[in-house]
């Protein structure tokens, strides 16, 4: 997003509603050229457009810009800061070993929105499932299969700034994926090492059967 939007999004959250004059001066555009920007700004759903009759009812209605429900995405954001200190209050509250507990046991919880597979699923659909399912929030997961073992290999982290200082958030998603694998793994790889990807031996529960 080019600065001058950026520069919208910022001044409507904090004004509030504005008329493109307003938002010329804060951009320090004319207001053909603020105009535009808007203009690319309503397309993506990013600021609304509302017309307001003057209140002596003279001259044309003059058109206030507001924000969109969506555009509080664009705006800046300290998640990374939240979790730091999140994870320094649970550790100071309950102590190191707590707090893994209790990462695990939210990681548990996290891979029980995952699709119920079958019982007795063969490795590969538990597999497929743990792909799919890590990959809808952002892990970018993928399988394999080499030498008779199976890899999982995770090349992105969500949250790798809170990994690099808090290493036992890397013990929710071991508890997460070995859930959703319903197998014991073993961790051969690890972004917050500053690895190109996490990557994790599966064991299966059965052999595959050749065809």
């Amino acid at each position: 997003m080019s600065n001058t939007r950026q520069v919208i999004l910022e001044t409507l959250s904090q004004r509030g509603s504005l008329p493109i004059d307003e938002l010329a001066r804060a951009t320090r555009h004319s207001a053909m050229a603020t105009r535009y920007h808007l203009a690319l700004l309503i397309e993506e759903g990013l600021v609304a457009a509302d017309q307001v009759d003057h209140q002596a009812n003279v001259g044309r209605p003059q058109v206030l810009y507001a924000l969109a429900d969506r555009a509080h995405e664009h705006l800046p954001k300290q998640y990374t800061w939240l979790a730091e200190q999140l994870l320094e209050e649970i550790g100071d509250s309950l102590g190191a070993k707590e707090k893994r507990a209790l990462l695990r046991r939210a990681g548990k919880r996290i891979a029980a929105a995952a699709p119920v597979l079958r019982r007795g699923a063969r490795v590969e659909s538990r597999l497929d499932r743990a792909a799919d399912f890590l990959s809808e929030r952002g892990y970018m997961a993928r399988w394999e299969e080499t030498d008779e073992e199976f890899a999982l290999h995770i090349c992105n982290c969500p949250y790798r700034q809170v990994a690099l200082q808090h290493r036992e958030v890397c013990d929710m998603d071991m508890a997460m994926i070995g859930a959703l694998v319903d197998s014991p793994l073993k961790m051969t790889g690890c972004i917050a090492n500053k690895e190109g990807r996490c990557s994790f031996i599966v064991a299966p529960n059965e052999r595959r059967v050749k065809n």
